[in-house]
This record gives C-alpha cells, structure tokens and sequence, in this order.
C-alpha cells in the first residue's frame, strides 16, 4: 500500500514532503539594459554569456532534477542606449529571451511614467511575472492596464521537476494536492527623489507591505519558501531580512552591489529579531557582470529550509561563457536599428558604436562624492554651450552617471552610455540642459542643502569653499569670477535635466529659483562635441584637472587615479613596473596669507595594496570611492569589500611617506615595484592606493558667534573631513 501511495504521488508530479527538496535560483539586478560589456578593465559582461551561463547551470540542475528559478532585482531596462528602441520595448523582449520568471519593477523601470510604461508592455507582454507589492494603483485611470499587468506575487509550484506558475505550459494546480511551493513578491524603490516618476500611481510603506504579502502568502496560498525581490537601499533589505518572520531569501538590488560569498559560500546571513530563525541575502551588483546561485535545501518534514546545507555563489561573466549565437543576432539587429536611428537624427553619417570622436589617455572615473576630471568634462562642456545664453556657471551631479570610460578611443555610445538618463519617447531625446534663475542666497542655501544630505555636485565657474563640520550653514564662501557671489544678485545657471528635477523636489526650501528654461540641448550630444574638440583628454588639461573647485577648509588631501601613470622597467635583471604618482592638499580654502605660512598638513603616509587575485573579479572592490554610508552598516561589510576594511587578498607592496603640505601643495613620487614574483595574468592587476585621515594645522571658526562672517577664528591642529578622495586605483597587465 505504502509503495502505491509513494508511485502515485510520483505520478501527480509533487514533492515527498518527506525528503529533502533542493532547488536553484538564479539571479541578476540592475542589468540596465546592458546588452553588451559596459567598460570595466575586466571585461566582464554581456547578456549573451548570461544566456549562455543561466542555461548552462539550469541544464546542470536539472540533470539532477533539481527545479530551478531566474530571478531578477529590477532596473532592467533603462540605463543604456538600446533603451531608446520603443523606450524598453527592446530591453523587454531581451529580458523574455533569458527566460527569466520574475522581475521586480525598479526606478528605472518607471522614469518614462506609467503611461508610457503600460504601452510599452502591452506591446510587449513579458512571460515573466512583473511584481511590485508597495505600489497603491487607486489614482490611475482605469483605461490603464498597469495593475493588472504588476502583481504583487507570484506562486511557483515543483512539477515534473520544474517551477511553473499557474496557466504556464497549461498547468493547473489540482484542489486537494500537495505540492512544494515557492512565492516570490517584489518591493519597489520607496526613495521619495523617485516618488514623481511614479505619478498618479504612490509608493506604499515596503515594511508594512512586506508583512501583508507574507501574511497572505503564508496563511491563504500556504506556500513553504517566501522569497523577496527587493529593489531599495541595502538597509532596506537588511530591515526586512531581519523584521519579517517568514521572509527567507532576499535578492536585492538598486544599490549596485555585490555580496561576496563568505568562506562557508553563504551571503549576508541576517538573524530574525523574532528569534524564529534566519534569512540570506544576497545581491549580483551591476550590468550583468555577475550572475547569482543560490542553492536551496528544503526539509519537507520540519517545514524548514536547511541553510547549512544551502550554497551560495557569484559567477563572473567572461570569456569563459561563449556567447549564445540567437541574443548575440538579436543584440546586431538593436545596434542595426540604432545605427540608422541615429545617422538620420544628427545628420552625423557614421555609426555611433564604430565612429572615433575622441581619444582618452586616461581613465575618466566615476566619482560621486568629490570632483573629477569626468565630472569636470561634463560641467565644462554644459558652461561652454551656454555662456552664449547668459549663464554665468553650471552644476552636474556625477551620480547621474552610469560609469566612466575607459582610456583609448571614445564612440558615440560610449557617450550616451555613460549619461543615458532619461529617454523621452515623446520627444525622442534623453535629458537636456536647462537653465535657471537663482540668487545669491539661494545658491549659499542650496549648497548647504546638498552638503546636510552628505551629497556632491560637480561645478564650473564658481569657487566653493565650504566647513564640512558646521551645521547647517556648511558653506563659508562662494566666489564667482573672483569675487564674492552677493545675497540679492540674480545669476544664470545651467545644468542637467536632473539638477532641475531635484530643485523641483525643495522648490518650497528654496524660493529664489525661477525662469526654468529647457534649452533643448541634449546633453549627450553637447558632451560629445565638447570632448571632440577637447580630444584627447588627459590630466595635464588644466581645463579639466581636479583643482579645488569645491574646497574644504580643512587639510584635504587627494590622490586621483588619472594622476597615475605605470610603465614596464624590463633588463636582464629585474622585471618591474614604475609607477608614479602625486598627493596633492587640495584644502584649506578661504585661508588669509599669515594664515596660510602656518597652515600645514601633518606627515603620513600613502599605503600601496596590489589584488593578488586578478582571474578573480568576485571578491574585487568594486568602486573603491564609494561613500561608507552607500553600502551595507559595519557588521555586514565583510561581504562587500571596501578598501577600508583591506580583504585578505589585497598585498601590501609599499608605504611611502608623505612630507608636510600646505594650501595647493602636491607631492610627487616615484615608486619601482618589482613584479617577477607575480603571475602572468589574462586580467589586469589592481592596484590600490590610500591615504589616512590627516591632521594639521588649520582654521576653526567661531560657529556661536551672531555675525559669522566676521565671526573670530583661531588656527589649531584640526583632523581632515573630506576623506572621499583620498584613495585611487590603477591596473597592471602582466601578459
């Protein structure tokens, strides 16, 4: 009797509830449209070796009957240039090509709007569950289908060895039986920046929603295994990691990083308040560069998962995975189509992905929180094109960018790539450059502003120097044409689209700003001209060289990576690489000359770390400039390199010692590292340099006083704030 039950069961294709239940998730978040490799030394990327690679590991669990799910952490689609092919139609027919079984609706899913958004997938129609569970749809029109097409959750059921969700391949489940179950629900971005893309349709609290979904998925669709798509800030997902009982796997994304594997192949392993157990997250990071496994054990008796016989994985995407052949034609006919799209548009009679409109002799790095030469290129080139209008400075915010560029020839795309946002479908043009009316004590305000919230901005033609200790007034002094920008003065400013929709969201903070003008220039357009006529860039422009526009006026001191420069010593006797190398102080601003003969840095040195694990690009930093406060709290950091808490397999080569620095005083140094001892790699060896916190002599002013701009001040040995630029990176090849 015993054996007819056991075959019948067999026979309807459920579980053993009495077995263990392994199955496979594979995963990916903030894909951003990435057809192919976005810039990285590493070469890592593409969806053709994602298809290549999620297949492959699908087949390899499913030889052993091991059901497997593709999952993916939201921003799939605008981020990228292939965006602009029916504003995502392409980007969603990319994502139907991976197989995919659910996604979570990020922000950048949404910044064309919900209308746009619903044309689009009608059009389209995903195979994959859409899922967003904090999104209240009362307010949209009820000839918009988006509600109907974004669920909350979505149930997978093990059949036959496989997930399947209720209506594929002709599924139903049958009342009565037993069957493993998997739900997976998604949270959508909650930051109130992105709140007006969303309009009519508004952002619910993704904690309490959290607690209704589980509730309705544990108590009425009675499934064994709760899985969140997460798209918000990490803290976010360790929130409700941590304060939702059942939830048992989170998969984030939004922030763009990774979570390294732990030496037990665990992810972020987060204890329930609750005391009711635990739960994993985990995060792939960006651009299709890695691809996520998890996998699972179930215990089908004690109605549990068994993370201690659980793996988890990163897979990094190179060449390893050949490209598949049928999204490698798909991904030529997208480029065929944008090719001819834009050789019409702007008349420019080339390809945009094969065209040569610029030479690089430097890596333009990203940098979100201090100036950059790239940050600088863009701020340049929006003043230039509209000093002819009146404008007298311009604002950009680098975290508008995607990524930077890397050295060597410069297309067209690249261009757009790395500032694709935001592609309007109505007017066929990504952002353009406004400009805008504001007064001086308006500008003092906002700046202030932007500092409170711990951001940064890149500037061109103003000197900014600001007290990062002071609060709230940050600001000590602006200058504009060497003088002092004044209180009820009107000037002309031009910046990004963005900066422009940001003064939208504190238009109630800051009343001096009016005349908002859409100059209909896109910027894209206007950086690739200026970088034409700017070619080719390097770090000797001093039109582009970081320089202190915005100053501290404290000791600041400063390493950029485009100061970095390496060549091979190659004789008979040794085999080295010299690497040379400046520290500047780019600090004390606003400083008056018998201040300045005092005001020195105090020495330290500059530590020099070489990743000893070049073919290993998962336990990389990825960005070594990121702000702590973008990535996980403390406790959890061991997951997510930082150059801070240095990972093990970072060597230190050198430490070199820094003389004292006063006001625009730079260091050079010459360092020979002698690399026999290293291996011939196929990937470039990273090679990381950082400066410690400095103390010195500086200013202090009287921030009681009634009057502060003559308020008393005293030079004292004071600690450096601004410790955002000082670390950089370079590579080696070694070939």
């Amino acid at each position: 009797m015993l054996r007819f039950i056991v075959l019948f069961l067999i026979f309807l294709g459920g579980p053993l509830f009495s077995e263990e239940i392994p199955f496979r998730i594979l995963f990916t978040g903030d894909l951003h449209s990435s057809f192919e490799a976005k810039p990285n030394p590493m070469g890592l990327g593409g969806m053709a070796r994602l298809k290549t690679a999620m297949d492959w590991k699908e087949k390899e669990a499913k030889d052993k009957n091991i059901p497997v799910l593709r999952l993916d952490a939201g921003d799939c689609t605008e981020g990228s240039i292939y965006f602009n092919l029916g504003a995502g139609v392409r980007s969603f027919e990319m994502l139907n090509r991976l197989g995919y079984n659910a996604v979570v609706a990020g922000n950048h899913d949404w910044l064309t709007g919900p209308y746009v958004l619903d044309k689009v997938l009608e059009r389209v129609q995903p195979k994959f569950s859409f899922l967003s569970a904090n999104l209240n749809w009362r307010f949209l029109p009820e000839d918009n289908r988006l509600k109907d097409r974004i669920q909350r959750y979505e149930i997978f059921y093990f059949v036959d060895g496989k997930f399947l969700k209720t209506g594929q391949d002709g599924f139903i489940p049958k009342e009565g039986q037993d069957y493993f179950k998997v739900g997976v629900f998604g949270l959508s971005t909650n930051e109130p920046l992105y709140s007006f893309f969303f309009e009519p349709v508004r952002i619910l609290n993704p904690l309490s929603e959290a607690r209704k979904t589980v509730l309705q998925l544990k108590r009425v669709e009675n499934v064994d295994v709760i899985v969140l798509l997460s798209h918000m800030l990490d803290r976010d997902d360790l929130d409700i990691a941590e304060n939702v009982s059942s939830v048992d796997v989170v998969i984030g994304g939004h922030s763009h990083n990774k979570v390294v594997p732990n030496a037990n192949q665990e992810p972020i392993v987060v204890e329930k308040s609750d005391g009711s157990g635990k739960a994993w997250l985990a995060k792939s990071g960006e651009f299709a560069r890695f691809l996520g496994q998890l996998d699972f054990v179930y215990d089908g008796a004690k109605n549990k998962m068994l993370f201690e016989k659980s793996k988890y994985a990163l897979h990094q995407m190179d060449a390893t995975y050949v490209e598949d052949q049928e999204i490698r034609g798909f991904i030529h006919e997208a480029k065929q189509e944008l090719t001819q799209k834009y050789k019409a548009r702007n008349d420019w009679g080339k390809n945009i992905f094969s065209d040569h409109v610029a030479d690089a002799e430097i890596d333009l790095v990203k940098a979100t929180n201090t100036e950059s030469y790239f940050g600088n290129v863009f701020v340049n080139a929006i003043l230039e094109k509209t000093k002819p209008l009146g404008a007298d400075f311009s604002f950009n915010n680098s975290e508008f960018f995607s990524h930077g560029l890397l050295k060597g020839p410069i297309h067209s795309s690249d261009i757009y790539n790395a500032f694709p946002l935001i592609y309007d479908p109505l007017k066929d043009a990504s952002w353009t450059i406004w400009t805008f009316d504001i007064d001086g004590a308006t500008v003092k305000k906002a700046i202030d502003l932007v500092f409170m919230m711990e951001k940064y901005f890149d500037v061109a033609g103003l000197e900014i120097v600001i007290n990062p200790e002071n609060f709230p007034e940050k600001v000590v002094s602006i200058h504009h044409n060497g003088k002092e920008i004044e209180d009820t003065k009107i000037y002309k400013v031009a910046g990004s689209q963005g900066i422009i929709e940001a003064l939208k969201q504190v238009k109630e903070e800051l009343p001096g700003v009016s005349n908002f003008q859409d100059t209909k220039m896109e910027m894209w357009a206007v950086i690739r001209e200026y970088m034409t006529e700017h070619s080719p860039l390097k770090a000797q422009d001093p039109a582009l060289r970081v320089s202190g526009r915005v100053r501290s006026i404290q000791p600041d001191l400063a390493i950029f990576s485009e100061d970095i420069t390496t060549k091979p010593i190659v004789t008979d006797s040794e085999n080295a690489i010299q690497i040379d190398f400046k520290v500047r102080n780019l600090g004390y601003g606003d400083l008056r000359a018998e201040e300045l003969e005092k005001a020195k840095t105090d020495p330290t040195e500059v530590f020099v770390y070489v990743d000893t694990t070049p073919e290993n690009a998962v336990d990389d930093i990825d960005d070594p400039l990121k702000p702590m406060d973008q990535l996980f709290e403390k406790k959890y950091r061991l997951w997510t390199p930082t150059l801070e808490d240095v990972p093990s397999h970072l060597k230190l080569i050198s430490k070199i010692l820094v003389p004292s620095l006063g006001k625009n005083e730079e260091a050079l140094f010459s360092l020979k590292w002698n690399v026999s001892e290293l291996l011939q790699s196929q990937k470039p060896y990273s090679v990381f340099f950082k400066i410690p916190k400095v103390t010195g002599v500086g200013y202090v002013a009287d921030t009681e006083s009634l009057d502060p701009a003559n308020a008393p001040r005293r030079l004292e040995k004071v600690t450096e704030s601004i410790v955002l630029n000082n670390k950089a990176r370079t590579y080696i090849y070694l070939r």
